[in-house]
């Protein structure tokens, strides 16, 4: 049986952090300037506390807009994370992870380190060889092994019947 994949294939390098105590207006350059749509927020010696993303910055440039004010750190301004995303953790968890939160990528942390990012994109596209790979191995069993064929004749059905146990019957019969 094909496994679960988990994150840890999925998962790219997490690149760029911000810190919690980063000048805001810098950071929203560095964002607009870069292909991520949120980037880590990291305390310390990388634990991860949030994120700062695309969303984050268009609110900050309104309320300093509106308000007429501008000013703050990352902290102030970053969205508070949840979610968490581990290397270990299987995709169809990671999947529910994301429909949770309205973020496209989330880190992946061990422990409270941020070890990697996790798109959305790269779930969705886990998933999808994941089901490739299960009908591939589903029709290769099926037409590659005599005891998993489907008898079409009522003389077939009958020697296919008295020759396998009830567990080896409901295998050969279930509807696929």
């Amino acid at each position: 049986m094909v496994d679960v994949p988990i994150v840890r294939k999925l998962m790219g390098k997490a690149a760029r952090t911000f810190h919690a105590d980063e000048p805001m207006g810098e950071a929203m350059r560095t964002l607009a300037r870069s292909s991520f749509a949120a980037i880590p927020v990291v305390v310390d010696e990388g634990r991860v506390v949030g994120l700062l993303s695309e969303k984050d910055c268009l609110r900050t440039i309104t309320q300093w807009a509106y308000e007429r004010v501008a000013g703050g750190t990352v902290g102030d301004y970053m969205s508070r994370l949840e979610i968490v995303v581990t290397p270990d953790m299987d995709v169809l968890t990671a999947a529910l992870a994301f429909l949770e939160c309205n973020f496209a990528c989330l880190p992946v942390t061990e422990g409270e380190k941020l070890v990697g990012r996790l798109v959305r994109h790269e779930v969705l596209k886990g998933i999808e060889r994941w089901a490739t790979a299960i009908d591939k191995e589903r029709g290769s069993r099926l037409t590659t092994t005599p005891e998993h064929e489907r008898p079409s004749t009522i003389e077939e059905i009958q020697r296919v019947a008295s020759s396998h146990s009830r567990d080896e019957l409901s295998q050969i019969f279930r509807k696929h």
